[in-house]
């Protein structure tokens, strides 16, 4: 399984709403260092934030997702 970076994030809230809009739609994703930024927010820019994953073979379609506008939806 080979994983792909797609997005990253400073703070864990940001990132879990994007991975929750993935799963919505069916795409297995991962978060990899949430752990370590949420113990010590400084080490973020170290390792290069929180990381959103997704395996190779869905990460355009994943992109496509989180490219949408659904600010047309709301009130």
């Amino acid at each position: 399984m080979s994983l792909e970076t797609i997005a990253t994030f400073d703070f864990l809230p940001e990132a879990e709403i994007v991975r929750g809009r993935l799963l919505a739609e069916g795409i297995p994703c991962r978060l990899a260092d949430q752990y370590l930024v949420q113990a010590n927010w400084l080490y973020s820019p170290a390792v290069g934030g929180i990381k959103l994953q997704v395996e190779a073979q869905d990460a355009a379609r994943a992109r496509e997702v989180l490219a949408r506008d659904y600010s047309a939806e709301l009130d």
